[in-house]
């Protein structure tokens, strides 16, 4: 089949997948639906994503390996992204032959279901290049409606007015604070023993002894022997020891106001464009 005769129910499968997501089996992002290459009776058998940095490849996987989740616009694929950017990929320059398609069921580990010998290359009749939708990993195409694109038959790559986006970016410091123990101040009281001397007055009592002669007659008629005992008292120095507040320690903390200065490698990207296009007539 011609590349600009397309039976309606290639119209139809080319309209259904347009748009559409490609996740891997970890639901990562592979990219969009950029081509869609189908058999002769119109059954998707193989799909198309951009990769590389402007898109200008794309990575061929067979639909057996896909499964379709319409109620979010996306295409499930039995394989991780990493895998899949490293497929077999072709471009505008490359045709769709059985040799490559060998080649891709084989990176893949997969058995085609019949032999591609007999009918050529799919330039001959099914591709479905430029969507109308397209995707890369790392820019973005607007949205164009089939009608301004060369894939309605209406016009051609020429007439295409795809504004392809490529995001720059660059890495920027952000820095915050969080609590760490910086320390620990651990307050101990022991116990020092001293020896104090203080003076206390005492008093006491002393006997002194005077014999003092007297004359006349004795007041007690007895002669006889008698004892007499007189009590001497002296103070005694008593020690007792109390506890007695002398000092009081005082703890604070105070929140001190600083400022650090830190120092960190960033990444930033760059975008440098060669032009190597030529024009007629010039």
């Amino acid at each position: 089949m011609d590349h600009e005769q397309r039976s309606d129910g290639f119209t139809a499968v080319e309209d259904r997948f347009a748009g559409y997501t490609v996740y891997d089996h970890s639901d990562q992002k592979i990219g969009k639906v950029d081509d869609l290459f189908v058999d002769e009776n119109d059954q998707p058998e193989y799909i198309g994503v951009k990769m590389g940095f402007l898109g200008t490849r794309s990575t061929l996987i067979p639909f057996q390996m896909a499964t379709v989740d319409d109620s979010r616009q996306a295409i499930v694929v039995a394989t991780d992204k990493e895998t899949a950017k490293n497929g077999p990929s072709f471009d505008d320059d490359r045709e769709i032959t059985p040799e490559f398609e060998n080649e891709v069921y084989s990176y893949y580990g997969l058995q085609q279901t019949g032999s591609t010998e007999d009918r050529g290359s799919y330039a001959d009749y099914s591709a479905g290049p430029g969507m109308a939708m397209g995707d890369t990993e790392s820019g973005e195409f607007r949205e164009h409606s089939p009608a301004e694109e060369g894939i309605s038959g209406e016009g051609s790559d020429l007439d295409d007015r795809d504004e392809l986006r490529v995001q720059r970016t660059e890495e920027e410091l952000a820095a915050g604070t969080r609590e760490v123990e910086a320390g620990a101040m651990r307050v101990r009281k022991r116990v020092r023993t001293d020896r104090e001397q203080i003076e206390v007055p005492t008093r006491r009592e002393e006997v002194s002894v005077e014999r003092v002669p007297v004359s006349g007659e004795a007041t007690e008629t007895e002669i006889g022997e008698d004892e007499v005992v007189v009590p001497v008292t002296e103070e005694e120095v008593v020690v007792s020891k109390r506890p007695v507040a002398k000092e009081e320690v005082r703890i604070r903390k105070d929140v001190v106001e600083d400022t650090q200065v830190v120092e960190e490698d960033v990444r930033r990207e760059e975008i440098d464009i060669e032009d190597d296009t030529t024009r007629r007539g010039l």
